[in-house]
Protein backbone atom coordinates (compact mmCIF):
# COMPACT_ATOMS: atom_id res chain seq x y z
CA UNK A 1 0.00 0.00 0.00
CA UNK A 2 1.15 3.41 -0.73
CA UNK A 3 1.80 6.04 1.08
CA UNK A 4 -0.56 8.67 -0.30
CA UNK A 5 -3.25 5.79 -0.09
CA UNK A 6 -2.59 5.01 3.56
CA UNK A 7 -2.50 9.11 4.42
CA UNK A 8 -5.64 9.26 2.78
CA UNK A 9 -7.51 6.57 4.81
CA UNK A 10 -6.27 7.81 7.37
CA UNK A 11 -7.88 11.47 7.32
CA UNK A 12 -11.10 10.00 6.01
CA UNK A 13 -11.22 7.81 9.97
CA UNK A 14 -10.46 10.57 11.36
CA UNK A 15 -12.59 12.60 10.09
CA UNK A 16 -15.61 10.29 10.53
CA UNK A 17 -14.76 9.10 13.63
CA UNK A 18 -14.26 13.36 15.24
CA UNK A 19 -17.72 13.75 13.73
CA UNK A 20 -19.15 10.65 14.95
CA UNK A 21 -17.60 11.77 18.25
CA UNK A 22 -18.65 14.91 18.26
CA UNK A 23 -22.18 14.08 17.51
CA UNK A 24 -22.52 11.87 20.42
CA UNK A 25 -20.67 13.25 22.83
CA UNK A 26 -19.49 17.09 22.57
CA UNK A 27 -22.79 18.30 20.79
CA UNK A 28 -25.23 17.39 23.67
CA UNK A 29 -23.18 19.11 26.50
CA UNK A 30 -22.40 22.46 23.81
CA UNK A 31 -26.49 22.71 23.07
CA UNK A 32 -26.54 22.35 27.04
CA UNK A 33 -24.82 25.28 28.04
CA UNK A 34 -26.19 26.95 25.59
CA UNK A 35 -29.56 26.35 26.62
CA UNK A 36 -28.41 27.62 29.63
CA UNK A 37 -26.97 30.92 28.57
CA UNK A 38 -30.15 31.69 27.02
CA UNK A 39 -32.04 31.45 30.25
CA UNK A 40 -34.30 28.63 29.92
CA UNK A 41 -34.53 26.22 32.94
CA UNK A 42 -32.84 22.65 32.55
CA UNK A 43 -34.87 19.90 34.10
CA UNK A 44 -31.72 17.38 34.06
CA UNK A 45 -28.09 18.47 33.82
CA UNK A 46 -25.92 16.15 31.72
CA UNK A 47 -23.89 13.78 32.69
CA UNK A 48 -20.30 14.50 32.06
CA UNK A 49 -19.06 11.84 30.01
CA UNK A 50 -16.55 9.53 30.92
CA UNK A 51 -13.45 10.83 29.63
CA UNK A 52 -13.92 13.99 31.75
CA UNK A 53 -14.69 12.19 35.17
CA UNK A 54 -11.30 10.36 34.39
CA UNK A 55 -9.32 13.63 33.39
CA UNK A 56 -11.00 14.97 37.06
CA UNK A 57 -10.87 12.31 38.86
CA UNK A 58 -7.28 10.20 38.21
CA UNK A 59 -5.16 12.80 36.67
CA UNK A 60 -6.74 16.06 39.25
CA UNK A 61 -7.62 17.91 35.90
CA UNK A 62 -9.59 21.04 36.81
CA UNK A 63 -12.03 21.33 33.95
CA UNK A 64 -13.75 24.14 35.17
CA UNK A 65 -10.86 26.82 34.67
CA UNK A 66 -10.06 25.23 31.11
CA UNK A 67 -13.86 24.87 30.11
CA UNK A 68 -15.91 22.10 29.98
CA UNK A 69 -16.80 22.52 26.32
CA UNK A 70 -13.19 23.40 25.90
CA UNK A 71 -11.72 20.21 27.54
CA UNK A 72 -14.39 18.41 25.22
CA UNK A 73 -13.36 19.79 22.19
CA UNK A 74 -9.67 18.34 22.76
CA UNK A 75 -10.50 15.14 24.06
CA UNK A 76 -12.16 14.58 20.93
CA UNK A 77 -9.62 15.76 18.47
CA UNK A 78 -7.26 13.04 20.83
CA UNK A 79 -9.79 10.18 20.50
CA UNK A 80 -10.38 10.53 17.00
CA UNK A 81 -6.17 10.52 16.01
CA UNK A 82 -5.99 7.72 18.53
CA UNK A 83 -8.34 5.50 17.42
CA UNK A 84 -7.62 6.62 13.54
CA UNK A 85 -3.79 5.78 13.89
CA UNK A 86 -4.82 2.75 15.99
CA UNK A 87 -6.03 1.57 12.90
CA UNK A 88 -4.08 2.27 10.58
CA UNK A 89 -1.15 0.57 12.78
CA UNK A 90 -3.64 -2.61 12.38
CA UNK A 91 -4.56 -2.08 8.34
CA UNK A 92 -1.80 -3.65 6.78
CA UNK A 93 -2.50 -7.02 8.45
CA UNK A 94 -5.00 -9.30 6.20
CA UNK A 95 -6.56 -11.81 9.27
CA UNK A 96 -8.70 -10.60 11.16
CA UNK A 97 -8.10 -12.28 14.45
CA UNK A 98 -4.46 -10.85 13.88
CA UNK A 99 -5.97 -7.81 13.56
CA UNK A 100 -7.91 -8.20 16.95
CA UNK A 101 -5.49 -9.18 19.26
CA UNK A 102 -3.08 -6.96 18.04
CA UNK A 103 -5.95 -4.03 18.80
CA UNK A 104 -6.56 -5.72 21.77
CA UNK A 105 -2.74 -5.69 23.20
CA UNK A 106 -2.11 -2.59 22.15
CA UNK A 107 -5.31 -0.81 22.96
CA UNK A 108 -4.98 0.00 27.12
CA UNK A 109 -1.36 0.67 27.29
CA UNK A 110 -1.99 3.28 24.25
CA UNK A 111 -5.20 4.98 26.25
CA UNK A 112 -2.83 5.06 29.38
CA UNK A 113 -0.02 7.10 27.27
CA UNK A 114 -2.42 9.31 25.60
CA UNK A 115 -4.10 10.20 28.57
CA UNK A 116 -1.21 10.83 30.62
CA UNK A 117 0.16 13.25 27.86
CA UNK A 118 -3.41 15.23 27.27
CA UNK A 119 -3.81 15.26 31.49
CA UNK A 120 -0.22 16.94 31.11
CA UNK A 121 -0.97 18.68 28.44
CA UNK A 122 -4.98 20.39 30.26
CA UNK A 123 -2.89 20.97 33.23
CA UNK A 124 -0.61 23.34 31.06
CA UNK A 125 -3.77 25.08 29.70
CA UNK A 126 -4.96 25.08 33.59
CA UNK A 127 -1.88 26.73 34.66
CA UNK A 128 -1.97 29.47 31.82
CA UNK A 129 -5.45 30.44 32.34
CA UNK A 130 -4.73 31.29 35.97
CA UNK A 131 -2.83 33.93 34.77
Amino acid sequence: MNFLKYFLIYVAFFIITYFVYYWFSVRPVVNNYKKKKKGKKIKKERELPTEIKLLKSYYKVDVDKIGEVRTLRIVNFVNAAFLSLLVMIVLPFKEVWLKLIILFVLILPSIWVVYYFLAKFLKYLERKSER
